[in-house]
């Protein structure tokens, strides 16, 4: 009886260790396998904020662009104070940003983002109701602009417009922060005369609210009309940025990010909309009665999505004068310094 007992705890004995053994194999060959297919690692992309401009990280991730290249995406809210994310990408947290030329400010500061070209043409428009006495950029002075944050793309966009009307933006008008969804109800009470959003809410009250369109900085048909308000013809409006410590920590990795990104925005080019199926139902988009698939498609048809490197950079440099002219930038930068500190070189 004793030695059937000894033989049957060995025998368990062997079953359990054969167990571990064959666990501690699959771990092993789980974790070997997850380094071949990730071979740069993780990132995380402050990605989510409900614009239809942030398309190229909702597409390099749902379509696999990220994994393709050996990348372990994470996409996360996109913090809507620039302080936040510039903690994020010093403190290596962050490596990869979809953004506006907003933060050329933030750079000039210390920020350790680069930028790496531009994404996107424009996507931001300053509007007034439907009933408003104002239908030119001029007749804006005195008035009252709602933006979604002090030092927003919106608020820049509208800057740049003023300037050329001959209007001081830090004088001639009065700025009024509210959240993007407030924005249209804040000009319909009249608690502000004009608002500089972006798509899909400045889309949204277009179409549904009949806001009227005092500039859009879309210049991609090359208006001179637009040009002389400002607005760039052909250009960027959007740039990808990248962690400036990651680019020279691995420089391997950023490449792999900027790779990801343009085959992202050559795909979402190419399949209109098929990309704004993937950001309506994934609600990276908030889908409303004209927030839809044959009104996304359009909207980003009319972005033209590409990595633009060299066209980038000069448009870069474009706003960055403009901004410098407005106070925004320090009086005493030197514009070419200040882009060749912050364009990626790879």
């Amino acid at each position: 009886m004793d030695g059937n007992k000894k033989f049957w705890n060995n025998a368990i004995k062997f079953l359990l260790l054969s167990a571990a053994t064959f666990t501690g194999f699959l771990v092993f060959d789980n974790q070997k396998s997850l380094a071949s297919t990730y071979k740069h690692g993780s990132i995380t992309i402050p990605a989510k904020n409900g614009t239809i401009c942030g398309a190229p990280n909702y597409i390099a991730y749902e379509k696999g662009f990220f994994k393709k290249n050996g990348l372990k995406a994470s996409l996360v809210a996109k913090p809507t104070n620039i302080s936040d994310l510039e903690a994020g990408f010093t403190s290596g947290k962050y490596a990869a940003l979809n953004g506006d030329f907003q933060y050329l400010p933030a750079i000039q500061n210390g920020a350790q983002i680069l930028a790496a070209g531009g994404l996107h043409q424009g996507c931001i428009e300053v509007l007034v109701p439907k009933n408003s006495k104002i239908h030119s950029v001029k007749q804006l002075k005195g008035k009252t602009i709602g933006t979604p944050g002090q030092g927003s793309t919106g608020q820049y966009v509208a800057t740049i417009a003023l300037q050329h009307a001959g209007i001081n933006p830090k004088t001639g008008v009065t700025w009024k922060t509210y959240d993007y969804d407030l924005l249209t109800k804040a000009a319909e009470k009249g608690e502000v005369d004009a608002i500089a959003t972006v798509d899909p809410f400045a889309y949204q009250a277009i179409k549904e609210n009949h806001f009227r369109v005092l500039i859009n900085n879309n210049n991609s048909q090359n208006s001179t009309k637009m040009a002389k308000i400002g607005m760039k013809k052909s250009g960027s409006c959007c740039y990808l940025y990248i962690s400036q410590k990651l680019v020279k920590e691995n420089p391997k990795k950023a490449a792999a990010i900027v790779k990801s990104y343009k085959e992202a925005a050559k795909w979402i080019d190419e399949h209109p909309s098929q990309t704004a199926k993937i950001l309506l139902d994934k609600k990276y988009v908030a889908k409303t009665k004209f927030v839809n698939q044959k009104n996304v498609t359009a909207l980003i048809k009319s972005y033209h999505f590409a990595l633009r490197r060299g066209s980038g950079k000069a448009d870069l440099r474009y706003y960055a004068k403009e901004l410098k002219k407005a106070g925004i930038l320090k009086s005493s930068t030197n514009v070419d310094q200040l882009i060749k500190k912050a364009y990626y070189k790879g």
